[in-house]
């Protein structure tokens, strides 16, 4: 183990500022922390070099636009303090781990019991920084062997109420829906249907279905139009498979040959039940193992391969029963 890993604090961007990160504190009348009027960004490195940020921050700043908030920043700028951030945390992670991190904007602070809405005030922006090691370590075993989704009762909210391609804090239905699914199976990811009944995402990640050499995406106007499906999207046609949007309703999925959730964290991870019924022969299967050996040549990690060494670190390092983090 790195012993300067465990001494070494890491920083955070506040408001302009590069702070240490045991001192960053929100106001309780920040309009992020009373109505969730934040909008962010999930970001991660690999091999310490950050993927596609520019496209991240160009979806941070169109989610600023459609909710009028303005930062006080120029994505340039954003972009410059994330850099910056990244070369300041170097040291508070292995060599073999990877960097992950939220940009967040929000309307900032209120006056107290201000009814609103909150137009005038000073914007928040934070930058926080953790290691990766942690989310892949609790991963691995969905990577490797795939997991169960569940559909839960609650539904996703109809980008008519609030819009899900402006990547927002306000989501208090997907952690209801989250743990409605894990009550079903501890195991289980939860992915909501809209109000029309179809299939939209889960709650940090969108779903996908794989069905006679296509990959399938719910159609782009109730999910986040996420970056690493954008990725999905991007290497399909070399690995000879079409990319389709499409209403998918439960029965397209149970009939599905693969299914997999897409996010930042892992890139993909193969579902292999919905609801109790097996996707495909129930195991994951070869278009999930090309898209992550695709991807794999193109960053220069393999995700799969990348949380195992993390976990055998853990296990070789740690006291028994700890988390690496």
């Amino acid at each position: 183990m790195n012993e300067t890993t465990e001494t070494t604090e890491r920083t955070a961007f506040f408001n302009g500022h590069f702070i240490p990160e045991s001192e960053l504190r929100l106001a309780p009348f920040d309009v992020g922390v009373r109505i969730g009027e934040f909008v962010f960004e999930t970001v991660r490195t690999y091999g310490h070099r950050p993927h596609r940020l520019r496209d991240h921050m160009v979806r941070l700043y169109a989610s600023m636009k459609a909710l009028d908030i303005d930062c006080g920043m120029s994505i340039e700028e954003m972009e410059e303090a994330t850099l910056e951030l990244i070369e300041r945390n170097r040291a508070a992670i292995e060599p073999y781990d990877d960097l992950m991190w939220n940009n967040d904007a929000s309307r900032g602070i209120a006056k107290p019991f201000d009814p609103g809405p909150y137009d005038s005030y000073e914007r928040t922006v934070f930058i926080v920084f953790i290691p990766l090691g942690a989310s892949l370590v609790d991963a691995l075993d969905g990577l490797e062997n795939g997991i169960p989704v569940v559909i839960p009762p609650t539904r996703n909210i109809p980008a008519r109420y609030l819009d899900p391609k402006m990547k927002n804090r306000n989501r208090i239905h997907y952690g209801k829906g989250m743990r409605e699914a894990k009550r079903v199976d501890p195991r289980a990811e939860a992915v909501f249907l809209d109000d029309d009944g179809y299939l939209t995402e889960g709650g940090g990640a969108n779903f996908l279905i794989v069905k006679d050499g296509a990959v399938i995406s719910p159609q782009g106007r109730n999910i986040l139009r996420g970056v690493t499906r954008e990725d999905v999207r991007d290497l399909a046609p070399g690995l000879g498979l079409e990319f389709v949007e499409a209403d998918i309703e439960p029965y397209d999925a149970m009939t599905a040959d693969e299914a997999f959730l897409a996010s930042t964290p892992f890139f993909v991870m193969p579902v292999t039940s919905i609801d109790g019924r097996p996707i495909g022969d129930g195991r994951p299967g070869p278009v999930v193992d090309s898209l992550i050996d695709a991807f794999a040549q193109q960053v220069g990690v393999h995700p799969v391969e990348q949380a195992r060494k993390i976990t055998q670190r853990y296990l070789d390092d740690r006291p028994k029963g700890s988390r690496p983090y």
